[in-house]
């Protein structure tokens, strides 16, 4: 049997696999510290992390829709920071997956296979691996909790005769499990559905028993045990969530908070337009559709328990969960993706085991009916990586001398040498604010400047229809600085007339016209 004890009490506290594989992500993510200041949505966390250093109040001050760590990580000091904090999140974040898998397959080269999967796809930029997403922050809580789940007798009904059962009370784990994936929705509301997923490991579980046990006995004994341990995980994964609503209202944000941090989310993955023609097609990514097919697969699995092992029927699920997730919104961003690659690593390590054991037919067609499902979603979306081989040799490229670092950072972003150099010229500026129309919150972030009002970019503004306390604000704090993006096609009322009367124009940029108020020292 496997040692039941966690590896920090284990005398081999890194395998030597282990080790490679942290050795593989910290070299491949060495690049990551040389990034500029390129990507649109780290922009905004870090000028939102810049607020909050300052003092402003999240969901009230400054606004984006998400929930509220993701921003708090960010307020760790500027990008280098915020970099070294992913870094070493996803170095943590592995082991967690790694000695997850351990407790999960019934053999070690199963669990190298899906740890170096996990690795690989979490690490390179192909899904934006590089960058601080929520999707990753979640990640690291989602892995911790179910590894912390996997010691708990909530979890023994899903685990192999090579493991020992569990023995001592597991209740205080399986409410910091539950704990841990509530801190997940509090980086990214779409972390629920791993939740989801660990509810199921109760019900597979159940279901199994059924094999080896008298009904009656099920009945009498293990539902009732079951249905206390998943209230426990239900009862640790709400006292994180009341505990955000409790601070928040505290500070005077609780509506703000409702408003922004949570209902927002609804909207936001209710308006994205994907243009599809067949009803049926249409239906199925619509919120219901998207619900149905998870209830589906979950029913399918469950009818299938003879065959299918209890583990590969948790897994599978998780994969259906993650894919829902990552379609919330519907949006065919590589990031939200990332939050397959967890459960799809860990199918990997099922296909590597029962490709051994011919036949597996039940087993092996529900790993390839999941990986064809994700491939079909990826076709209809049009969902297309970032360039990974390019990102290394120009990494490379710098670090041998054969190109500077100007070149390698306006490699990134067209908008880079606009931005860099507004950014010289406006960090000279001792007002704290300045304002941008249009979509430029990387220009927030790398000048170290806040908006005047609460939004960070026009979306925000032209969605909730608040251009009069947006002019408000400019008029109000009238920053010395005024970007307007050349690209932004929704106009500002008043701003036009505003800026002609009181700032002057350079115009010396490609992508913007960069103000400067009039009674500042001339451009």
């Amino acid at each position: 049997m496997r040692s039941n004890l966690p590896f920090w009490k284990r005398k081999e506290v890194c395998h030597p696999f282990l080790a490679f594989l942290l050795f593989i992500v910290l070299l491949l993510r060495l690049p990551n510290f040389f990034e500029p200041y390129w990507y649109g949505d780290e922009g905004i966390y870090l000028t939102i992390g810049n607020g909050i250093r300052a003092g402003q109040h999240l969901y009230v001050d400054i606004v984006d829709h998400k929930t509220p760590l993701i921003y708090y990580f960010a307020s760790v000091g500027g990008q280098l920071n915020f970099r070294i904090l992913l870094v070493t999140w996803m170095l943590i974040t592995t082991i967690a997956f790694y000695r997850f898998s351990e407790r999960i397959f019934k053999n070690k080269y199963s669990t190298y296979i899906a740890s170096l999967f996990f690795a690989v796809f979490t690490t390179l930029p192909l899904f934006e691996g590089n960058i601080p997403n929520g999707e990753l922050f979640v990640m690291g809580f989602v892995c911790f909790g179910l590894w912390m789940l996997s010691y708990t007798r909530y979890f023994d009904g899903l685990l192999s005769e090579h493991h020992a059962p569990t023995t001592g009370k597991t209740s205080g784990l399986i409410m910091l499990s539950g704990a841990l994936m509530s801190l997940g929705v509090l980086t990214k509301v779409p972390g629920v559905l791993d939740f989801a997923a660990a509810l199921s490991v109760g019900w597979f579980a159940l279901l199994h028993r059924f094999k080896t046990d008298s009904f009656n006995k099920v009945l009498r004994s293990f539902l009732p045990t079951t249905i206390w341990q998943m209230f426990l995980l239900g009862v640790g994964f709400l006292i994180p969530l009341i505990g955000s609503v409790v601070y928040f209202m505290l500070r005077g944000s609780g509506e703000a908070y409702l408003n922004f941090g949570l209902l927002y989310n609804f909207h936001y993955s209710g308006n994205w337009d994907l243009g599809l023609t067949n009803p049926l097609l249409a239906f199925l990514f619509t919120l219901p559709g998207k619900a149905l097919i998870l209830l589906i697969g979950v029913a399918l699995l469950s009818s299938f328990t003879k065959y299918i092992p209890a583990q590969l029927q948790f897994v599978a699920t998780w994969a259906l969960a993650a894919l829902f997730a990552s379609l919330l919104s519907n949006r065919p961003y590589p990031h939200y993706f990332l939050q397959l690659v967890p459960p799809l690593a860990l199918l990997l390590g099922f296909a590597s085991e029962y490709t051994k054991k011919i036949p597996q037919f039940f087993a092996l067609s529900t790993i390839t009916i999941v990986f064809c499902l994700v491939l079909g979603v990826f076709k209809v979306l049009n969902v297309g990586g970032y360039p990974t081989i390019s990102y290394y040799t120009r990494a490379y490229s710098l670090l041998t001398g054969a190109i500077n670092y100007t070149q390698y950072r306006d490699s990134f972003n067209y908008i880079m040498p606009d931005n860099y150099k507004a950014a010289q010229i406006i960090a000279r500026s001792k007002d704290p604010y300045m304002f941008i129309w249009g979509t430029n919150p990387m220009l927030y972030a790398l000048s170290k400047k806040q908006p005047t009002g609460r939004f960070t970019v026009s979306f925000h503004i032209t969605d909730l229809n608040v251009y009069d306390e947006t002019f408000k604000s400019v008029t109000d704090k009238k920053p010395e600085y005024i970007v307007v993006m050349k690209g932004e096609t929704a106009v500002l009322p008043g701003l036009n007339e505003y800026l002609k009367q009181n700032y002057i124009a350079n115009p010396n940029f490609d992508h913007f016209v960069l103000w400067r108020k009039r009674s500042s020292v001339s451009l």
